[in-house]
């Protein structure tokens, strides 16, 4: 909820909800005109928006920038409704920064955040502190009590439409209605949720055992997953990183469940010569690290996010590179081996490749909204082309496995059996049993995203999974 979070800095007083509302509804006309979620908001908070309730103490930036994103969050898991009850709302289209200011204010009444005449109060508030809305202060009014005196007949109006109800692109809705026929409302509804918060333990360190015992003493509720996930535990109720106990230590890392899968499915050993392709932020690696005393070669196209993969090896006590020479960071494109292989094989590789991430739309609720139809063709033309490229850097009985956080077939089963099909000394392997595979063969598994609540079977933990796709291959002769 927007200005109620963690890690609150003593002497520092919540940020004022008005200040809030401009902020977020800055970052929200960004993101409608195509940037995704986080840069919007990290361009709001850099500017200088007005503060219309100047008070002591001064307001954390920490306590700021949390409820900006909690709020822009909100609005993204509302888009589609958003912009509906807009249309209904206006006799015309406001201009965009007006429109984004209104809906801001209205995703908060949806979502009964705050007290409706507070909400209102305060988006008219932020309206009349800033110099272009202000003219509009009367037209804020008028929008969001035309909006509370007909809520119920608006939502009712705009839930007829499939894409108001799963916040989902028409396109988009489509392809899942082609691809699971019997599963897409599932999907598409757990998509709409926000998402379960899941650790990887640092093996290397400590024991899932432990860091329960540790949870509970700090009142924390959490689950271990069970054999799907060995090093993953769910915590029940979402907080910010800093409030997590072990974190700072480099004992848990955030990961999901699924994405926790790949590096025990790949079966590197101690001495063993590993690639981690399109490596960023790390996660992977690091539990490659945690799990084998391996030479691992990251590779990263974005220098930035390269960047974190050390500091985040650093924070775990893992072998990182400066330090430790069995484990290099190269900024590169991995489809051109050329600009950081030297020609030694490798015994296993890891290829998570771009993807749409039609995988973690509930981690990412601007991902539909920021793809576009052609994406799915041009990004698996990408997936082929770094398959294809990488597959030579592997050493005879090695193993690939590919992994995408996508639900689309031609990012998954697709893409795989075409790649078996170009590369006859590709042989399809069995996957090491961590549970249910969820496929329809040992080679490939398709993972949907589901819910907290569901549960494996008898012995096993939750089943709080994103959606992932694995295949697994190894080099015959």
């Amino acid at each position: 909820m927007p200005g109620k979070v963690s890690g609150e800095v003593p002497g520092t007083a919540a940020p004022p909800l008005a200040r809030v509302i401009a902020l977020a509804a800055v970052a929200w006309q960004a993101l409608r005109a195509g940037q995704s979620l986080e840069r919007a908001a990290a361009a709001a908070l850099r500017t200088a928006a007005p503060d219309p309730q100047r008070s002591a103490p001064p307001v954390s930036e920490a306590r700021l920038a949390a409820a900006v994103r909690d709020t822009l969050y909100a609005c993204a898991r509302r888009r589609a409704l958003i912009d509906a009850l807009v249309a209904a709302l206006a006799s015309r289209p406001p201009e965009p920064s007006l429109e984004a200011l209104v809906g801001v204010a209205l995703a908060l009444l949806v979502g009964r955040a705050y007290a409706d005449h507070v909400v209102v109060d305060q988006a008219v508030g932020a309206a009349r502190a800033h110099p272009a809305w202000r003219p509009a202060a009367g037209f804020v009014n008028a929008v969001l009590r035309a909006f509370l005196r007909r809520r119920p007949q608006l939502l009712d109006d705009a839930e007829r439409s499939p894409s108001v109800r799963y916040n989902l692109p028409a396109w988009w809705l489509e392809r899942l209605q082609a691809a699971y026929p019997l599963q897409w409302q599932d999907v598409a509804v757990e998509q709409a949720t926000p998402p379960p918060l899941t650790l990887r333990v640092n093996v290397r360190r400590t024991t899932v055992e432990r860091m329960l015992q540790r949870f509970a003493e700090a009142g924390m509720s959490a689950s271990p997953l069970g054999p799907a996930a060995p090093a993953a535990i769910w915590i029940h109720q979402p907080r910010p990183v800093d409030a997590i106990p072990g974190f700072a230590e480099g004992l848990v890392s955030v990961q999901d469940a699924a994405a926790q899968w790949a590096a025990p499915c790949l079966g590197a050993a101690d001495g063993m010569r590993v690639l981690d392709a399109c490596a960023a932020p790390g996660g992977k690696s690091a539990h490659l690290l945690e799990l084998a005393k391996i030479r691992l070669d990251a590779v990263e196209i974005d220098a930035v996010r390269a960047s974190r993969i050390g500091a985040d090896l650093q924070r775990l006590g893992l072998p990182a590179p400066g330090r430790d020479s069995s484990v290099r960071v190269h900024v590169a494109d991995a489809s051109q081996p050329a600009t950081f292989w030297d020609g030694q094989p490798y015994d296993r590789i890891l290829l998570d490749a771009p993807c749409t991430g039609s995988g973690v739309v509930r981690r990412h609720p601007d991902i539909p909204w920021l793809r576009r139809p052609s994406d799915v063709a041009e990004l698996a033309t990408r997936q082929a082309a770094l398959l294809d490229a990488l597959w030579p850097l592997l050493a005879p009985t090695g193993r690939l496995l590919y992994v995408v956080c996508s639900v689309f077939p031609e990012e998954a089963r697709s893409q795989s059996a075409a790649f078996a099909q170009r590369h006859p000394d590709a042989r399809a392997s069995g996957f090491v049993a961590f549970g249910p595979a969820g496929g329809r063969d040992r080679a490939t598994v398709q993972w949907l995203p589901r819910a907290q609540l569901r549960w494996l079977g008898a012995g096993d933990g939750p089943d709080v999974r994103d959606g992932f796709f694995f295949a697994l291959f190894e080099k015959v002769g």
